[in-house]
């Protein structure tokens, strides 16, 4: 993917004077997206968390219950190494809404991406793809989790990494803003006053980059 995000960063500063910058850059810590709660994802068991899991992914037709090379990822087996399962809702069984997190080269897709499930009709329907992480999720009134999706960029050989907040609008999740702006080393958070047209900007780029599906 090419780097517009970072042309967009690069115009703002450079329109901006250092104390107008509508990017605050501080040292990474320890303290997590307020009521958000972390998720990691090593793709390193070797069961899965639930044996329903492995029947869902059957059910999808996403991997091979036959395949049993663990190294191929153009014929995935259905495995913890290359997927793992999470709830999406906090009143709703899990196989009727889930969020399916699928290892990056599985299928040919360099970047991991997270694919979010409903059951209509007693069909598992696809409502949402993104070409992103799972990095946090927190309950909401609506019961569907809002969730940080991470999405990341090449800068010079310097991976950039950028946590947007999407929620359940009835239908499916939507985009609502960017976060989070992170690199190796530290961080930026967009001011308040620059926040919904940086946010707007970024997504209509992961729109274009097909990021989000």
């Amino acid at each position: 993917m090419k780097s517009y995000f970072s042309l967009i960063l690069l115009f703002l500063v450079a329109a901006c004077s250092e104390d107008e910058s509508p990017i605050k850059k501080k040292k990474i810590t320890t303290q997590e997206v307020a009521q958000f709660k972390g998720v990691e994802t090593l793709f390193n068991e070797s069961e899965f968390e639930d044996v329903k899991h492995k029947e869902l992914l059957k059910e999808l037709k996403i991997c091979s219950e036959f395949q049993k090379d663990t190294a191929n990822y153009m014929e995935p087996v259905c495995s913890p190494r290359f997927f793992r399962i999470l709830p999406m809702k906090d009143d709703s069984k899990e196989e009727n809404a889930f969020l399916l997190q699928i290892k990056s080269k599985v299928g040919g897709i360099k970047l991991r991406r997270t694919v979010a499930f409903v059951r209509e009709k007693g069909e598992l329907t696809k409502v949402n793809t993104f070409v992103a992480n799972l990095i946090g999720t927190r309950p909401s009134q609506l019961h569907y989790y809002d969730l940080i999706l991470r999405f990341n960029d090449n800068v010079d050989g310097e991976i950039i990494f950028y946590n947007c907040l999407f929620k359940w609008d009835g239908k499916k999740y939507k985009f609502q803003s960017v976060e989070l702006i992170e690199g190796a080393t530290w961080r930026q958070r967009l001011k308040p006053e620059f926040k919904d047209s940086v946010s707007n900007d970024i997504y209509n780029l992961l729109v274009k980059n097909e990021m989000i599906l």
